[in-house]
């Protein structure tokens, strides 16, 4: 499938999840996990756990800020809510929806061939005065040396780094040519582009009664 299409069904799927159901959004979630477990399982599984936190706090946030029906039979003076448990839950969902995806994008993609998409997903903002070629050239010397500091044993984040980033990038950008090569769309990807464009229409044009009904 040709990246581009890839980047559109990953922008599709965010928004298709603020019109699914809560029942549609846990098997959708569970069958993501999976499949992205499958496909980057030590890196999908440790940004999981990096983000448990995260995750932890959403649920203590919606199940004891949001009002509802208290769940009973719990030996403290504050109880959370069964509406507060379920949107906890839904967000986490959400979360875990997002990251699978962008892991089953990133491991079924080169880093140049995300690019290359991203670069044709960017192309119309040509004619606002956005020089896409360049920034496509910057994002990608970005992506290299952030992967060099990643693969450096101790490697610890400080925020003088983003200086460097930038001087390094600004170096290897007058030394460095960078090809982005023609990726040809086969016929199942104009067929899901189709498919993509129409299920947006249906979003922002139908979604208050027909999408109501299907999810």
């Amino acid at each position: 499938m040709h990246p581009f299409v890839k980047i559109l069904l990953f922008i599709f799927t965010l928004l298709l999840m603020s019109y699914m159901s809560n029942a549609y959004l846990l098997p959708m979630s569970l069958i993501l996990f999976v499949y992205a477990t499958w496909l980057a399982r030590s890196d999908f599984l440790r940004v999981v756990r990096r983000m448990k936190w995260l995750f932890i706090s959403i649920f203590i946030i919606y199940a004891f800020g949001t009002p509802g029906e208290y769940i009973q039979h719990i030996p403290v003076s504050v109880a959370p809510t069964v509406e507060g448990c379920v949107l906890g839950v839904m967000q986490i969902a959400k979360l875990l929806i997002a990251l699978a995806v962008l892991s089953i994008l990133f491991a079924t993609s080169s880093k140049e061939q995300l690019m290359i998409g991203l670069h044709l997903l960017l192309s119309p903002l040509n004619l606002l005065g956005l020089n896409t070629n360049k920034f496509t050239a910057r994002l990608l010397l970005t992506l290299d040396y952030v992967e060099e500091l990643a693969a450096k044993e101790k490697f610890k984040f400080r925020f003088d780094q983003l200086d460097n980033m930038l001087s390094t990038t600004e170096l290897v950008n007058k030394d460095r040519v960078i090809v982005l090569e023609s990726i040809p769309f086969k016929w199942n990807d104009v067929l899901v582009v189709m498919i993509l464009i129409l299920g947006a229409i249906a979003l922002f044009y139908f979604r208050e009664s027909y999408f109501r009904v299907l999810f």
